[in-house]
C-alpha cells in the first residue's frame, strides 16, 4: 500500500476517535469527505478498501452515515472486489454499518451473489450487538 494512502487512513482514524470522544459525528464525517476524495487520487485506491473496513470494525458504534463518506467511496468498487471485502469483514466482524452496506448491496436485485449475501445476513453471529431494526430486517430476507 502506498505511503499516501496509509497517511489518509491514519487521518480517517483519528477522526473517527475524534467523533467517538466528542459524540460528534461530523467530527468524523465532515474531514471524511476529503479525505476519500484524496484516496480516490491515489494511485491504487482499492487498496485502501479493506482497511476502512477494519477501522469501521473497531469502531461499532460510530455513525458513519447512510452511506457516508467511506460507503460513497468503497462503493465506486462495486463489481470490481468492494463485495468480496465486505463479506470478510461481516465474517470477521459484522457492525450495524456493514450490515447496511450489505443491505445496499442486496438491493441489486441482479447481482449474480445475491442469494450468497442474503444467506450470510442470515447466519452472521452478532445478535446481541446490533440493533434489532436490522435484526427485524435480516429476519425478512
Amino acid at each position: 500500500m502506498d505511503a499516501r494512502i496509509t497517511e489518509l487512513l491514519e487521518e480517517l482514524k483519528q477522526a473517527i476517535d475524534k467523533a467517538a470522544t466528542t459524540g460528534d459525528k461530523y467530527q468524523f464525517i465532515d474531514p471524511a469527505y476529503d479525505l476519500t476524495d484524496e484516496l480516490e487520487q491515489c494511485e491504487k485506491p482499492f487498496d485502501a478498501v479493506r482497511p476502512i473496513l477494519e477501522l469501521i470494525e473497531s469502531s461499532p458504534n460510530i455513525d458513519f452515515g447512510g452511506p457516508g463518506p467511506l460507503g460513497s467511496f468503497m462503493e465506486k468498487f462495486y463489481h470490481e472486489g468492494y463485495e468480496e471485502e465486505l463479506v470478510a469483514s461481516l465474517k470477521r466482524k459484522p457492525t450495524e454499518y456493514t450490515i447496511s452496506l450489505m443491505f445496499r448491496i442486496i438491493a441489486d436485485e441482479e447481482n449474480p451473489n445475491l442469494s450468497e449475501y442474503k444467506h450470510l445476513l442470515k447466519t452472521l453471529d452478532c445478535a446481541s450487538e446490533i440493533d434489532t431494526f436490522w435484526l427485524d430486517e435480516i429476519a425478512k430476507l
